[in-house]
């Protein structure tokens, strides 16, 4: 067997935390060896698996009076040289701060987010840490293994450091709005936790940084949505009106044919119609502050007025609306006194109100209009109540299937494609198999 008279292990590189002498365990160590221990390290000798003599960074000639434990150990003599088999772990306990001490996220974290629901973080920094005690390190990292790398710690503090702040962050951090206030203190948290778990394992923690936590960026990308509709919460009808009248802008900007173009057209008349609607009661509260209504409208006191509709030389502006000779007929209207008569209150239901009268106010309606300018109640129109049969023309009750008389079903069948004959929804203007163009 193989006689060791020189112990020591040099590496350049910071790689190893811990390396084992002789790696075979087959060669014996003699008295009077020489054993190098660099700086930063340490070098224990074992036996039977139990630490017995250490030695600090220097040079060292084994002797039975420097290895008081091992020399109970020696089982042969040969002369003035004596063998005796053991173990010699060097250990590097300088600081490490190489590569291996950046740590981040494998996969995205799971946080419940009090205003978002569920969302994903990726976290992201470094470490640097050194061993202060060796012996216990050997226990319960380095084991029965020959070489333990850096790399081997490194994969079991990331997840030991993510575990810690995942639990961090479901204790400190509500939302993630909250996240640049609260970088310290979750740093801060995460650092003690972990420094415990690697206190366990001989090792000291010198510090722990936390780069960066920040969602994938399909997460941040809704994440800016929802930030962004929060801007016009408080103004959220003007942000309707604004997006509309970039709606009817690129609507006229179409330049998709005669298809588009009708549909652009289509498009053009409902946003007027609706930005019509819309217009009385958003000028409604800037003309009443500014004293921009005619004089003496809207009529003091309620409708109608006192003395008569409409109001003497107030409104309607003499030579506007009605014409002359027009509306309101000249003689005996209205009655003197004013309409309606006092003490008579209008006995027409809503339903049944004349023609060209608003149904609640009695104030005369431009044909087509659906709702009043002067009360802004909606008009009421009379529905049929029956409807003709689409074969013999008999009234049914609105909604019937099927002709009492003739038996005809009134369910008009599904249109068809003019070219593939697929069935289309009423009104389609394409046909969504084979892209036909449908007869109007």
């Amino acid at each position: 067997m193989a006689l060791l008279d020189l112990l020591e292990f040099s590496d350049q590189s910071r790689s190893v935390l811990g390396r084992r002498l002789p790696e075979d365990l087959r060669a014996d160590i003699k008295i009077g060896a020489q054993l190098i221990v660099r700086e930063s390290q340490v070098a224990i000798f074992y036996r039977g698996g139990q630490a017995l003599d250490t030695f600090q960074p220097g040079r060292h000639t084994l002797t039975t009076g420097n290895l008081p434990l091992l020399s109970k150990a020696i089982n042969k003599v040969f002369g003035d040289k004596t063998p005796f088999q053991a173990e010699v772990i060097f250990v590097d306990c300088g600081l490490v701060d190489d590569d291996t001490c950046k740590w981040g996220t494998k996969e995205p974290m799971n946080f419940s987010d009090a205003q978002m629901g569920i969302v994903q973080l990726r976290a992201f920094g470094t470490m640097t840490y050194k061993i202060v005690d060796p012996q216990l390190f050997i226990n319960k990292r380095m084991k029965t293994s020959a070489i333990y790398k850096t790399t081997e710690f490194a994969n079991w503090a990331k997840d030991t450091i993510v575990q810690t702040m995942l639990g961090v962050l479901g204790e400190v951090m509500k939302s993630i709005i909250d996240l640049p206030a609260l970088l310290t203190k979750i740093s801060a948290a995460c650092k003690a936790r972990v420094a415990a778990d690697f206190a366990k394992n001989g090792v000291e923690l010198e510090d722990l940084r936390i780069g960066g936590i920040s969602p994938p960026p399909e997460v941040q990308a809704k994440i800016n949505e929802y930030s962004g509709f929060g801007l016009f919460k408080k103004d959220l009808p003007q942000f309707q009106q604004y997006q509309m009248a970039y709606a009817v802008r690129d609507a006229a900007q179409n330049e998709g044919g005669m298809a588009g173009a009708g549909m652009g057209a289509g498009m053009g008349m409902g946003m007027g119609m609706g930005m019509g609607f819309m217009m009385p009661g958003m000028m409604a509260p800037g003309m009443a502050q500014q004293g921009g209504y005619p004089p003496g409208y809207p009529p003091q006191g309620g409708y109608p007025p006192q003395g008569g509709y409409p109001p003497q030389g107030g409104y309607p502006p003499q030579g506007g609306y009605p014409p002359q000779g027009g509306y309101p007929p000249q003689p005996g209207y209205p009655p003197q006194g004013g309409y309606p008569p006092q003490g008579v209150p209008p006995q027409v239901p809503a339903a049944a109100a004349p023609a060209g009268l608003c149904a609640g106010c009695q104030a005369p309606l431009t044909p087509g209009v659906k709702f009043c300018a002067n009360c802004g109640k909606p008009t009421v129109v009379e529905e049929p109540a029956t409807v003709p049969c689409v074969q013999c023309k008999a009234p049914l009750p609105k909604g019937s299937r099927f002709c009492p008389q003739c038996g005809a079903t009134q369910v008009a069948a599904a249109p068809k494609c003019v070219k593939c004959q697929q069935e289309l929804a009423p009104g389609a203007r394409f046909c969504p198999h084979c892209g036909t163009a449908q007869p109007g």
